[in-house]
């Protein structure tokens, strides 16, 4: 073949590519990328928190977790928390969402909590579960509450509250407006004689 044939040739397809192009239309403008208020974030986290002495203090899974630099707070869902504040009492506590802060140790559980108690000395002792939507509390000073309605269960006892306090290291827990449904056993008509 002739190169003049291959030049032509070449020119009639760049002015088609040409044409090609400019038929296609403006381009979109690029992404734009802003910066977020997120300083980290991972997905299926377990952590472990240990207290001045090196003991494990508790130990948590979550299946994802994002810390924000503004309210320098550690914000998680899916968490499941195994506590041991003492060596008389352990919790295990389980979550839609949390949001920790770890310098002061603020804690606040939502989309629904339950917090099971156990006395690890005593093992007839039934253990205390309490569910409700918001749980908030301090690690550091081993205190929690929630001003709203909670469920507590403890073997066959069961009773509502409309807030409550608890001091996770001794296991004592406060309940305000109590509500019980009290089911006494069926009557039987028996003679005396």
């Amino acid at each position: 073949m002739n190169t003049r044939v291959l030049i032509v040739l070449a020119l009639i397809i760049a002015g088609i590519a040409g044409w090609f192009f400019q038929q296609q239309g403006e381009i979109t403008p690029p992404v734009n990328i802003e910066a977020t208020d997120v300083d980290y974030e991972a997905t299926d986290i377990k952590a472990v928190q240990t207290n001045d002495e090196g003991e494990t203090e508790y130990e948590l899974s979550a299946e994802s977790l994002i810390h924000n630099p503004e309210t320098n707070q550690d914000e998680m869902s899916g968490i499941t928390m195994d506590w041991q504040p003492s060596d008389e009492q352990r919790y295990m506590i389980e979550a839609g969402s949390a949001a920790i802060n770890q310098q002061s140790g603020d804690l606040r559980l939502g989309g629904g909590f339950s917090l099971v108690s156990e006395e690890k000395s005593a093992s007839d002792i039934e253990p205390i579960k309490v569910t409700g939507q918001t749980l908030m509390g301090n690690t550091k000073s081993r205190q929690v509450y929630s001003n709203e309605p909670v469920k507590v269960e403890q073997g066959m006892n069961r009773f509502t509250a409309s807030s409550m306090t608890a001091n996770l290291e001794t296991g004592e827990y406060e309940f305000g407006q109590v509500a019980v449904t009290f089911t006494p056993a069926e009557r039987q008509d028996k003679a005396l004689f």
